[in-house]
């Protein structure tokens, strides 16, 4: 019943989404609890509690864009939009044009491309990180 119900949503999110999910659904056919774990942590990487959305998709879309995964940062692209990110700061982390950035979507942005390329940089940002989201919360 749960593969049922698992493979059910997979197609919804494929739906919505216009994303391949046939890599999924492969790992539910060939190991269950594989995909049942990697589903937690996925659940888990879409929350957010102390930081707002623009924040929380900046360090997506920069995590995506430093894999060089089309698909998947068009399926942050889009998740973003409909979470209510403004399309414009959006489109400024695609160029990664800083410049353009609120000064919140840029802390954000500079951490997670710091952090994905390994930066020497990533630990004074991540302070800033911090600071600010401490500051939310």
């Amino acid at each position: 019943m749960r593969k049922f119900l698992a493979r059910r949503m997979l197609r919804a999110y494929s739906k919505r989404y216009g994303y391949d999910t046939s890599y999924l659904e492969m790992m539910l056919e060939q190991s269950p609890r594989a995909f049942f774990k990697f589903a937690s942590v996925a659940k888990a990487a879409a929350h957010r509690e102390l930081i707002p959305v623009e924040m929380s998709f900046a360090a997506k879309l920069a995590g995506a864009m430093a894999e060089d995964c089309g698909p998947c940062t068009q399926l942050c692209v889009d998740m973003a939009l409909e979470a209510g990110m403004a399309k414009d700061q959006i489109e400024a982390v695609l160029r990664r044009d800083v410049r353009a950035m609120t000064a919140s979507v840029a802390l954000a942005f500079e951490f997670a491309d710091a952090v994905a390329h390994h930066s020497p940089e990533d630990e004074p940002i991540a302070r800033r990180f911090a600071s600010a989201g401490a500051k939310r919360a």
